[in-house]
């Protein structure tokens, strides 16, 4: 696990205060001071908060006390293979912190036709048990529950939305999956990009689930309609 001096080079690296760095994992300003002193021996869970926070922003560490920035912040997977292991990064980036993985666009029939229902159901149980969830934005007509994933998790995106291309949020990174043959994952590890994307599906997943009613949507200057939702 990290270290103090560690903690201490990486911060100077992106060039964070204590306080920023408190914001982003959740622990307080004197907690991170303490840590940093070595005045405390933080629990493991606070410090994979701390090292996940940095991931997040491109901070590579390495053994004994070094760090580095990652240079590789684009990988491409291609191939019959492209799904596999795409769903294999997902688990080896979230597998010790947990978290979220948002999926847009997802069309649960063709992937279970790909991959196998079998094998969705494992990558599901595998990441229950590490804590990963899913929410997921599909398609009426294709609506297809993954063995394992709750439908509270699902939410339905009219279908002259659709796209062959879903895109997949997790942790600091957007993956976009072209499932036309040949199937191509473009996988950005930057937090700026996968922040971005975030917030759009959390916009859509709010318009989904009937947050804003049809017309509500206004400008700043006049709060006229842009358009009315249909």
């Amino acid at each position: 696990m990290i270290t103090p001096e560690q903690i201490r080079a990486a911060r100077a690296m992106l060039d964070w205060s204590t306080a920023e760095l408190a914001e982003l994992t959740g622990l307080t300003v004197g907690s991170i001071n303490k840590i940093e002193r070595g005045h405390v021996d933080p629990q493991q869970t606070t410090l994979k908060k701390i090292k996940a926070a940095f991931e997040r922003y491109g901070v590579e560490f390495l053994s004994e006390s070094g760090l580095k920035k990652k240079n590789n912040l684009i990988e491409i997977f291609r191939g019959p293979a492209a799904g596999s292991d795409l769903a294999r990064d997902i688990f080896e980036t979230l597998q010790d912190t947990g978290g979220e993985v948002l999926i847009a666009y997802a069309d649960e029939k063709k992937a279970a036709e790909s991959l196998g229902e079998d094998y969705l159901a494992e990558q599901v149980r595998q990441r229950t048990a590490a804590n990963i969830y899913h929410r997921i934005l599909c398609f009426e007509r294709n609506y297809y529950r993954i063995p394992g994933v709750p439908a509270e998790h699902y939410r339905i995106l009219p279908d002259k939305y659709f796209s062959a291309c879903p895109f997949f949020i997790y942790g600091s990174k957007l993956a976009l999956y072209s499932t036309v043959i040949p199937q191509t994952v473009i996988l950005i590890d930057d937090a700026r990009f996968a922040e971005s994307a975030r917030r759009l599906f959390e916009f859509a997943w709010e318009l989904a689930g009937g947050k804003y009613p049809k017309g509500k949507l206004y400008t700043v200057s006049d709060q006229r309609p842009l358009r009315r939702l249909t």
